[in-house]
């Protein structure tokens, strides 16, 4: 029952937050305020009402189209609502009713609305990266101190600062290759994926090169794409971070046992072969004692022959 109420929760927050990040992603990339003036028709400049800001039911009940002119409003109000839910409804599968589920549906809210930037204007505004920061770091700290594991707030520090000391070497290895938009957005991700465990940060990384490699090889196959188009990177930070959340344990845990097997069996190997020299390679002593029984006429010693005494 609780988990179906988390869900439900999730989801009607999802789209409520999804709505008002259509305005963030129309208003932040060009200085505007996301409080004044209030949502209106980007054609006929009609306010919009609440009947029109209902999420999902308005864009079905008007048809996508605006209720005074008739304009297009398009897909992107439907896609970044839905989007912002399932975020919310898959990492209340995740935490549950924790109070870190909080934390990181802010960071998912972030992300949505920096893919949606980042995709149409190559840039990651630095005020929703540094707002989402703001936000659910206290949000970490209260989790983290309510389930008694205070632990887990060094974790997020280091992680943050691993996923930025990763992403600026990069930043400055590649020569202006990555925008410095990606490696302010790089401790917002560090700090959640440390929350969980600082050794997932580097595969939430590593997977969001890993996509950006395959998507710029099949544009390369496909779209043309030359080696030096540019393409969005964000949107494959975000989409490694999230794949992170939920299965980087299980990809950290697979490494560790998998190179502790390797591990076990080499020392294993090694240890069983000084026994097999041991065994077969008779030391110095025993070459010189048998050296002076052959020339006394007798054999040479066996050390596996029991000892026996006439009497």
């Amino acid at each position: 029952m609780e988990t179906t109420l988390v869900l439900v929760a999730c989801a009607v927050m999802g789209l409520l937050i999804g709505s008002f990040l259509t305005v963030v992603v129309d208003r932040v990339p060009n200085g505007g305020s996301v409080i004044r003036p209030p949502s209106a028709c980007g054609s006929c400049g009609n306010r919009l009402t609440a009947l029109d800001l209902v999420p999902i039911g308005s864009w079905v009940a008007l048809r996508g189209r605006c209720r005074h002119c008739g304009a297009p409003i398009g897909a992107e109000p439907l896609i970044i609502e839905l989007s912002n839910a399932a975020l919310f409804v898959a990492f209340g599968l995740k935490f549950g009713a924790d109070v870190a589920l909080i934390a990181f549906c802010i960071m998912g809210s972030a992300l949505v609305a920096q893919v949606w930037i980042d995709l149409h204007t190559k840039r990651l505004p630095r005020e929703i990266t540094y707002t989402a920061i703001a936000l659910s770091a206290p949000v970490l700290v209260v989790a983290a101190l309510v389930n008694d594991e205070a632990e887990r707030i060094w974790q997020a520090a280091l992680g943050a600062a691993i996923a930025l000391a990763i992403m600026g070497l990069i930043y400055v290895a590649s020569r202006g290759g990555m925008g410095d938009g990606d490696v302010r957005l790089s401790p917002l991700l560090g700090m959640h994926l440390g929350y969980l465990n600082p050794g997932i940060v580097p595969i939430g990384l590593f997977l969001g090169f890993l996509l950006g490699a395959v998507v710029g090889l099949i544009a390369m196959g496909v779209g043309g794409a030359g080696r030096k188009t540019a393409l969005p990177f964000g949107p494959f930070l975000a989409a490694g971070t999230v794949i992170a959340v939920f299965v980087g344990q299980d990809i950290v845990d697979l490494i560790w046992h998998g190179s502790s097997h390797v591990f076990q069996h080499t020392v294993q190997d090694a240890v069983h072969g000084g026994h097999q020299r041991d065994r077969h390679e008779p030391d110095d002593q025993t070459h010189e004692d048998d050296h002076d029984r052959l020339e006394h006429g007798g054999e040479p010693f066996d050390p596996e022959l029991e000892l026996t005494v006439e009497v």
